[in-house]
């Protein structure tokens, strides 16, 4: 083998090794991309899901709000203001049975008629919560 065909199958040879890399290149070139491309989605991602939680959060933050308010309104201090209470659920359910009988009486009198039965502090009591049971109950009866 002579100095001029060495150097000629170095010369292809470093042309191969050449090609080689310069493919490799590319193929890195775009691995990079992808990588890139889902390091963007994934804070993306990352950002929908902290204000999806952030959201979460605050709708839970409002609904224990609104539950202890409604716990609130429907605890009682004493066990006649609750009996009472029952009593008008009771009657406000069976009228709901039969809404076409008595209509536009029966709550009023059933409101009156509770009212009557509590000594006058109590009364006061169930004013307050009777009328917001009252107003309530309009809604439903509207639908």
């Amino acid at each position: 083998m002579t100095n001029s065909q060495t150097i000629e199958k170095l010369n292809e040879g470093l042309i191969q090794l050449i090609d080689a890399y310069e493919k490799l290149q590319e193929k890195n070139e775009k691995l990079e991309e992808n990588i890139k491309e889902l390091e963007a989605k994934n804070s993306d991602l990352e950002y929908k899901l902290s204000d999806f939680n952030d959201n979460s959060e605050k709708q839970d933050s409002k609904m224990d709000g609104m539950l202890s308010k409604i716990q609130s309104l429907l605890s009682t201090p004493s066990s006649v203001k609750t009996t009472a209470e029952n009593d008008v659920i009771d009657n406000i359910s069976e009228e709901n049975d039969s809404e076409e009988e008595n209509e536009d009486n029966s709550l009023d009198s059933i409101l009156d008629i509770k009212l009557d039965d509590n000594d006058d502090n109590a009364e006061s009591t169930n004013k307050i919560d009777l009328g917001r049971m009252e107003s309530l109950l309009n809604g439903l009866n509207n639908r």
